[in-house]
């Protein structure tokens, strides 16, 4: 997943700053959503599991 992110926002979304993520459970919590970090896949692969963990507690 974290090279499939990094690979849409790099090279197929115009704007890679308008790439978004929420998934169902934060959007019924009315979280905001997520941005990728400007990094690479490991950057991207600690953000999400961070927003998992966060998802999860809740």
């Amino acid at each position: 997943m974290p090279r499939f992110a990094v690979w849409l926002r790099d090279s197929f979304v115009p704007a890679p700053q308008l790439v978004r993520f929420a998934g169902s459970t934060a959007m019924a919590n009315g979280e905001a959503p997520w941005q990728p970090p400007v990094g690479g896949a490991d950057e991207i692969r600690a953000e999400l599991r961070r927003y998992l963990a966060a998802a999860e507690a809740e």
